[in-house]
């Protein structure tokens, strides 16, 4: 019986050579090169798997809170628009209402020898004799001044001339019935008020009323 034998003699000496000659042989810093860039590649997969969902998270949620700053600063905007809507709808709201309660004071009260050529209800000044309803006298109150804020109720009206003081008592009885209603007596008050008599030039024989309301200071 023969034993057949095979002999490497490109490699000679293989199987004598120790185990940690793949390191401290001719070749070992190749090797060893290549083990670190393995472990370094290893070390940056894991970190990179455990490090990608937080920064995933983390994104996530700082777009989110940009979003909702942005959303906070539409609903601001939109807040303000709505409250200074709100604000001239009360206001139109509440003069609507205060004409509805004086004007029928005022047909209630005027006598049948007076008749009312403009009624005129503004903040601040009462506008000037002659001047386009709505328009006020310059004054110089500030904005913020209390004259600026107050509210004015003007009533210009007029009458023929009679012998006698009878148009005169009708006035007063007008100014008092006015003044005395509740409607306008728990707002304003009688303030001034002028009786302008005919220019003989003009041949006018009408008498000029005008009457003043200030609004009262709580």
């Amino acid at each position: 019986m023969s034993a057949t034998f095979t002999i490497d003699l490109a490699r000679p000496g293989r199987a004598q050579r120790p185990k940690w000659d793949w390191f401290l042989g001719p070749d070992g810093p190749r090797h060893l090169a290549m083990v670190v860039a393995g472990g370094v590649a290893l070390v940056v997969l894991v970190g990179a798997t455990g490090l990608l969902p937080r920064y995933l998270k983390y994104s996530s949620e700082v777009q989110s809170i940009a979003k909702l700053r942005a959303d906070v600063a539409a609903a601001d905007r939109e807040l303000s628009t709505l409250q200074t809507s709100l604000r001239d709808v009360d206001a139109g709201t509440r003069r609507r209402v205060r004409w509805s309660e004086i004007l029928p004071v005022l047909s209630r009260s005027l006598p049948t020898a007076l008749r009312i050529d403009r009624i005129t209800l503004t903040k601040g000044s009462p506008p000037p004799k002659g001047a386009p309803a709505g328009s006020a006298r310059p004054t110089d109150s500030k904005p913020g001044d209390a004259k600026a804020n107050e509210l004015v109720l003007q009533i210009d009206a007029s009458t023929t001339v009679v012998p006698g003081g009878s148009r005169l008592v009708d006035i007063a009885n007008f100014m008092s019935d006015v003044a005395k209603d509740p409607a306008v007596h728990r707002r304003f008050q009688l303030k001034t008020w002028e009786v302008q008599r005919p220019r003989e030039q003009s041949g006018d024989n009408q008498l000029r009323i005008n009457i003043v309301f200030g609004e009262k200071r709580s």
